[in-house]
């Protein structure tokens, strides 16, 4: 009898939002922690943060939430490739410091990440469709290496419009959307977080996707969060 070695997979999965300031941070670090409880070897990314110096915030947080220290690659600025100090679209900000976000290098550190941990939890930046320069889109890049797609949505004013807009656009590109998930964090009316919950099952109904949702409950809570329903799809 033969033993074979279980072969290792690497797997990437993005983490957008319908818009800035939803969560999608949050998320992200959350995953992450969740696939860490599994002994699972992950880490997370943010391609381009704008608004601080240094290492990305929202690395920060994630590391936060994962209850990990930083890692060499958040030192050497793999998992955060592009930082700029504005608080402004990403290719504004790195306009107003004479520079630019070039796909490569994306790519270069996106490459780092991958050899290093089986799971890569990648965060964008913004909504979907924000550019990343004078020629790519957000969503394009990530459609374009055909990574596995979280969608972050809330029960803010504003949100059901905002995300049949991004399921339709995630639609044209004929990508995988793993799920969405709302994030109740914060303070809400319920009629409004019941409507907008039920608006947007529906919305995943009516684009043809999956009807998987995941609540956020809140980040003091984030032990009772049930991620396994977006990983079913990759096992």
């Amino acid at each position: 009898m033969h033993v074979h070695e279980q072969v290792r997979v690497q797997t990437t999965i993005a983490v957008a939002g319908i818009d800035t300031g939803v969560g999608k941070s949050y998320c992200a670090g959350l995953l992450a922690r969740y696939l860490l409880s599994r002994s699972e070897s992950v880490s997370t990314m943010k391609l381009v943060q704008t608004g601080c110096s240094g290492i990305a915030e929202d690395i920060l947080l994630h590391r936060r939430l994962m209850a990990v220290p930083l890692t060499e690659e958040d030192q050497q600025g793999s998992s955060n490739p592009y930082v700029f100090k504005l608080p402004a679209s990403p290719h504004l900000a790195a306009t107003l410091e004479g520079k630019a976000i070039v796909e490569e290098k994306l790519n270069e550190a996106v490459a780092v990440m991958q050899a290093r941990y089986q799971w890569l939890v990648l965060e964008g930046a913004g909504g979907l469709l924000v550019p990343l320069n004078s020629e790519l889109l957000l969503l394009d890049y990530l459609a374009g290496h055909g990574w596995p797609l979280v969608l972050v949505s809330s029960p803010r004013l504003g949100s059901i419009n905002h995300t049949r807009l991004s399921l339709e656009a995630i639609r044209s590109r004929g990508m995988q959307l793993l799920g969405l998930v709302y994030n109740l964090h914060g303070s809400h009316d319920p009629d409004m977080v019941r409507d907008t919950l039920r608006e947007c099952r529906r919305a995943l109904r009516d684009y043809g996707f999956t009807e998987t949702v995941v609540l956020i409950p809140d980040v003091k809570e984030s032990a009772a969060i049930a991620w396994s329903p977006l990983l079913t799809p990759l096992q």
